[in-house]
């Protein structure tokens, strides 16, 4: 059940009307624009090096295509920072990337199992973010949500492929036991402070417990079912959240 966070009555805000908000609003949406702008730069530098790894010309074009729509995510949510008048360098010297990237890909398997779990993951939280009484931001958002589908979908093109050989299997095995902890991580601590703060304002509806319980529950149903390769039903077998709230998570 989502625990009751008393909302704050809040319009559609412009950019306009960005400074004369409460001081609360403003962190919470700069954390959030600041932490894409970083992340997004930081995941394109790393999906680049899947370019070569892909197995095929076609498979080669569709990294490529990801890769410069991640790079276009980063001047997305820069020009939020641009259209306030802040300089987004400053800002992202102060904030690391999000914690999916501490986890190096190693080979074409790990790409194609990261985007169709972990973009999957970045996908749950980008449904909040269309809803965000921030206009910019919001628009924003919905643009990159449906990118953020495509490359979820590129991902499971790419498992089934590898699927088809005993290889390859192994691969998106060892590959599933990696990232599944990944993408549970994401959606940041149980009874989270800063989720409270963000329902508050109407820019998530729902706590990171329900959102990865929600996840889990979706990614493996087709783990098992369709991938072949079981998990335990209860996700605290692989990721334990231990409270606390995560700096680098959404």
């Amino acid at each position: 059940m989502t625990e009751v966070v008393a909302e704050k009555e809040i319009n559609s805000v412009s950019a306009a009307e960005f400074f004369r908000q409460d001081a609360e609003f403003q962190e919470l949406m700069l954390n959030l624009i600041n932490i894409h702008v970083v992340s997004e730069l930081y995941g394109a530098d790393c999906f680049e090096h899947s370019i070569l790894r892909a197995p095929t010309p076609e498979m080669k074009q569709r990294m490529a295509r990801t890769v410069m729509e991640e790079y276009g995510h980063h001047l997305r949510f820069r020009k939020l920072m641009e259209e306030l008048g802040l300089d987004w360098q400053e800002y992202a010297r102060k904030k690391g990337h999000l914690t999916t990237f501490d986890t190096p890909i190693d080979n074409w398997a790990d790409q194609v199992v990261f985007m169709a779990l972990v973009d999957r993951a970045a996908a749950h939280q980008f449904r909040h973010f269309t809803r965000s009484p921030y206009e910019p931001f919001r628009r924003a958002a919905q643009e990159t949500l449906k990118e953020e589908y495509g490359h979820v979908g590129f991902g499971m093109d790419g498992v089934k492929e590898l699927l088809a050989t005993g290889e390859g299997r192994a691969q998106v095995e060892a590959a599933v036991r990696k990232w599944v902890p990944v993408g549970l991580q994401s959606f940041g601590g149980d009874k989270s402070k800063r989720n409270d703060l963000y329902r508050r304002w109407g820019i998530k509806q729902d706590t990171n417990e329900n959102m990865r319980a929600a996840y889990y529950e979706q990614i493996r149903g087709f783990i098992t079912q369709d991938w072949g390769i079981d998990l335990p039903r209860d996700f605290r077998e692989i990721y334990a959240p231990d409270g606390s709230d995560q700096e680098r998570a959404y």
